[in-house]
């Protein structure tokens, strides 16, 4: 299908695409407070995490609402598969950030080593990128850029795979002794790679998108 022809199908008030720039827009501010809240103190850290469960909340109904317009709209932007797709992925983005920071909560879990910044920081890079792609959608002008930000996101993702690895190795080798924390940082480590995962299956719908439409 040629970009014209497709433009010409496109809902005039581009309810899809407004709905998915403001799921990202979240999601970027939910990966902020999360490395920030890494990055401060262990008494401010608790509170600048509990502000991530409003902010999961409100994507949530975004999402909801992309379930709700596809629905109702018999012709939408893109094949209805790759909204669902991407609209699941964008929404596990946020859940898992907003999860790693509900647990560290619940565990009153204060220290931690570097591997857990270092992996936010990355997810956090990958997140910003996933936001300019899907931004980048808007007018299928600069497929380029969108391209460039999914390999970008790739690159993160593996990335994070090499930390995970190195980050359980070490876990294992210097807490013989300590189950408990063993048990725990794996189930933060696991929850901050879904992260990374899910970004990736994102940039994996909006890659589809681009070859079906471009």
């Amino acid at each position: 299908m040629s970009l014209s022809i497709l433009k010409f199908f496109q809902p005039k008030d581009k309810v899809f695409q407004n709905l998915f720039e403001e799921t990202t827009i979240l999601a970027e501010k939910v990966s902020k407070l999360f490395l920030e809240a890494m990055r401060s103190t262990h008494e401010k850290r608790y509170e600048m995490l509990a502000q991530t469960g409003h902010l999961e909340h409100q994507a949530d109904q975004i999402v909801h609402n992309i379930y709700v317009e596809l629905n109702r709209n018999f012709i939408t932007p893109f094949d209805r598969e790759d909204i669902h797709a991407l609209a699941s992925a964008l929404d596990d983005v946020v859940d898992y950030i907003d999860e790693v920071g509900n647990k560290m909560k619940n565990y009153d879990f204060g220290e931690f080593n570097d591997y857990v910044l270092k992996i936010a920081e990355l997810n956090d890079e990958s997140v910003k990128e996933l936001k300019n792609a899907v931004f980048g959608l808007r007018n299928m002008k600069n497929l380029q850029k969108v391209t460039e930000a999914c390999i970008r996101i790739h690159g993160c993702e593996s990335k994070v795979d090499l930390l995970y690895n190195e980050a359980m190795g070490d876990l294992i080798r210097n807490n013989k002794d300590n189950t408990l924390r063993i048990i725990v940082l794996k189930d933060l480590f696991e929850d901050l790679e879904m992260v990374s995962d899910k970004c990736q299956d994102a940039s994996n719908v909006i890659e589809s998108i681009i070859i079906k439409y471009s």
